[in-house]
């Protein structure tokens, strides 16, 4: 039997468990197409085979503003530019050919739009004709489809960095060193890293409170976007995002996926075949649309109390 490696061969597992070819299968493609997207969104949301720990590199854009010619470079970098209508002001980070770019505004509430700037230093005006927002401007990232969870934003930088001799770090390790040696005690030191590691989070965290939207893709990380990362500067996202089917096609050949898809198609053709309920065909045939409907449906419930029992990831939870 060949194993299913695309939607396609999985739809055709699924007829033939049904008893296709020997037996016609009364469902529409279209009905088929939309209960194999139906397990596999039950199958990516529930399982835990469906989904990976992955860390999301991001590198971090700034916003540009597009000009009708290409006098840039009249332009200095450094200089505050200023919108005629809107008001909106910005510091150019870079300016080249037609286009010029900013980290953030200088107030928000300010944007610019399709206007005449002009360089605060130079005296320079440009017209300007088109806008793109860069991640610091906007104060969130952009996410893909497959991302299910966000854990963490990984800490952009560790501020106690001193390698100074009065530094508490350096002390700790300077006092309680000869006991890490042969014959040593490591509990001191594991005991005195948990009390600096307990001092840096309540003094110096530098975990970042963030909210991320499945739906509109979108991660926002509450920080001063434009004083704690600079254009082109690398954040690390900690999240969970879907074993993508059409890379890696072993999912199509997953055994919960095979049989929950195949319990689905099961339940639309009973469904289909309700409407025909005590209809007698030629040779004494009753059509019992309603039992197969039953039986796919007690199936599906009991697949899917064992993928939540079984398979699902446990929900987190804190202590304290």
């Amino acid at each position: 039997m060949a194993q299913p490696n695309s939607k396609v061969t999985l739809i055709d597992y699924c007829l033939r468990s049904l008893g296709a070819p020997v037996i016609e299968i009364n469902v529409d493609d279209d009905q088929i197409d939309d209960r194999i997207d139906e397990a596999l969104q039950f199958y990516q949301t529930y399982h835990s085979d469906s989904i990976e720990k992955f860390y999301l590199k991001h590198k971090v854009t700034g916003s540009s503003l597009t000009l009708t010619a290409a006098v840039a470079g009249n332009f200095t970098v450094g200089e505050t530019i200023t919108g005629s209508t809107s008001g909106g002001k910005a510091v150019i980070k870079t300016a080249t050919g037609n286009k010029i770019t900013y980290s953030a505004l200088i107030n928000s509430n300010t944007p610019f739009q399709n206007e005449t700037i002009t360089g605060g230093t130079t005296g320079t005006s440009a017209v300007v004709s088109g806008i793109s927002k860069g991640n610091i401007e906007n104060g969130y990232l952009d996410t893909n489809s497959l991302i299910t969870d966000v854990v963490r934003v990984m800490p952009i930088r560790d501020a106690v960095t001193s390698v100074d001799m009065f530094d508490i770090r350096y002390q700790i390790h300077l006092n309680d060193l000869h006991s890490v040696g042969f014959m040593g005690s490591l509990t001191d030191y594991v005991m005195s890293r948990q009390f600096l590691s307990l001092l840096d989070e309540i003094i110096d965290n530098d975990n970042k409170q963030h909210s991320w939207d499945k739906h509109k893709s979108q991660l926002r990380i509450d920080m001063d976007w434009d004083v704690e990362v600079a254009i082109d500067d690398y954040l690390v996202i900690e999240c969970y995002r879907i074993i993508d089917p059409d890379t890696y096609t072993a999912v199509y050949n997953d055994y919960f996926l095979k049989r929950y898809a195949t319990a689905l198609i099961k339940r639309q053709w009973g469904s289909n075949l309700i409407k025909f309920e005590g209809m007698v065909m030629p040779g004494g045939v009753t059509f019992n649309g309603r039992q197969m409907f039953d039986d796919a449906n007690e199936e599906i419930l009991k697949l899917e109390e064992e993928a939540r029992l079984n398979w699902e990831e446990p929900v987190d939870f804190m202590t304290g």
